[in-house]
């Protein structure tokens, strides 16, 4: 007998330990979906699209929930909150009918042994259903910041601060961004095959297959079910990276032949995209501080037909006197806050507080202290990092040169696509914003050592 797996279980499980266990969303989902391996990709879909699409918009449907129920929030048992919660984004969020949502979420809630609530949860939700056209949210020009924190769901402490930094029509516009789901962009391994090849062998999966604006070797997907079950996948005939990373190599600018350090390679994109670039020629040292993730690395590596890459489990911010002015170019991706991937990580706005800044940016200039040190004459340092965050970024620039006088900035017009331009570009960096590029939030610098 064929057991019937239930997607919007599978999906409230999932919500559950993400809030209340406190793990990362990617990781929950791709324990569930592995363990109910049985679901049709439509229904897998369904499941990361209630998940996501519940965290992306957590603010907002715990106001909804605060607006229709008679018990307060804090006291409502964690189950049926998030039952409720993964239900109420259906219904305001999604093409769903409104009687199938109310009497999917009243039969999870008996299955749960808790019937004596599923009269308050069918309740809850049918009052959402008559007030959808009638939540009245903060005034939008007397209480700014929380309109923008309920209505696009972004903590407090981030609006604060993006707002410190930019007006507010550009920060209204990259929230709305945010909560919209990215497509997954891959680059194409020109190692083995072009791009045309994989387009035509990805679209007899099923899977619509759009160009990128920006590169030629780059491949936007949708429809994608689980993508390293691909044939194309396992025959190493690309990688998924956002195009903001391939912005950060574009400017690193490797050649055939060359020696090339990447501090911070976990988990290997860049590194891979160097190694193409490179027509797999030369030396790569790809450094992480964590051995699983070097492993990953490798093994990608070896799917993608990759020889010149060496893992190396190594701290970047401790000196290696053997790497001592040893490279053409060095990369620094750094550990940093990540504020730049709300649209992929919707988590990321749940779990961070603004706290960890400092103590990132501690991480980040030790780590920009030894990398110096690893650049030969006339060498290039790229220094990029994926957040939104004047202190990571351009402040790390600042500090960067005042340190070490034998570092330049160079022109990096001649690395980007011309739709990245920006008056900085000329000055040796950018900043990529989702609701201006339609990338991941990120920052890229070139230097070049000087003697």
């Amino acid at each position: 007998m064929t057991i019937q797996i239930n997607p919007r279980e599978i999906a409230v499980q999932a919500l559950l330990e993400i809030l209340k266990e406190e793990k990362y969303n990617t990781t929950v989902l791709r324990k569930l979906l592995k363990q109910n391996g049985a679901m049709p990709p439509k229904d897998r879909a369904f499941v990361t699209e209630i998940v996501n699409g519940s965290l992306r918009n957590l603010y907002y449907i715990d106001f909804v929930i605060d607006n229709v129920s008679h018990v307060k929030m804090k006291k409502i048992k964690p189950y049926i909150l998030a039952v409720l919660r993964t239900a109420i984004y259906q219904l305001y969020f999604m093409k769903v009918p409104e009687n199938a949502i109310c009497d999917e979420s009243v039969k999870l809630v008996k299955k749960r042994g808790l019937t004596s609530l599923s009269g308050f949860v069918n309740a809850v939700l049918r009052n959402a259903i008559r007030q959808k056209d009638s939540i009245v949210f903060p005034d939008e020009k007397e209480y700014a910041v929380e309109y923008l924190c309920l209505k696009y769901s972004h903590p407090i402490w981030l609006l604060k601060m993006w707002l410190h930094q930019y007006d507010y029509d550009f920060v209204k516009a990259l929230c709305i961004q945010n909560n919209v789901a990215p497509d997954v962009s891959i680059v194409v391994n020109t190692l083995c095959t072009t791009k045309q090849e994989l387009k035509k062998e990805l679209e007899q999966c099923g899977i619509v297959v759009k160009e990128s604006k920006y590169y030629q070797n780059v491949l936007h997907l949708q429809k994608t079910a689980n993508i390293a079950k691909l044939q194309s996948y396992h025959n190493g005939k690309f990688h998924v990276q956002d195009e903001s990373s391939v912005t950060a190599v574009e400017v690193l600018s490797p050649q055939p032949n060359e020696s090339i350090l990447d501090i911070c390679a976990a988990p290997g994109g860049k590194s891979f995209l160097i190694a193409e670039k490179m027509q797999n020629k030369g030396n790569i040292y790809s450094c992480d501080i964590y051995q699983h993730k070097l492993e990953l690395l490798q093994e990608g590596a070896e799917r993608l037909s990759i020889s010149i890459i060496t893992p190396k489990q190594q701290d970047g911010t401790i000196y290696q006197k053997q790497y001592e002015k040893a490279f053409d170019r060095v990369l620094v991706d750094a550990p940093c806050s990540g504020l730049g991937l709300i649209r992929k990580k919707p988590d990321i706005r749940l779990k961070k507080n603004g706290n960890d800044i400092d103590n990132i940016l501690i991480v980040q200039k030790n780590i920009l202290k030894q990398a110096a040190q690893y650049v030969k004459q006339n060498g290039i340092l790229v220094y990029s990092t994926c957040t939104i965050c004047k202190k990571e970024n351009e402040k790390n620039v600042e500090w960067f040169l005042e340190q070490y006088k034998n570092f330049e900035l160079e022109d990096i017009r001649t690395y980007l696509p011309s739709e990245f331009y920006s008056e900085t570009a000329e000055n040796g960096y950018v900043t990529l914003y989702p609701h201006i590029h339609h990338t991941d939030g990120f920052f890229i610098a070139r230097f070049i050592r000087k003697e």
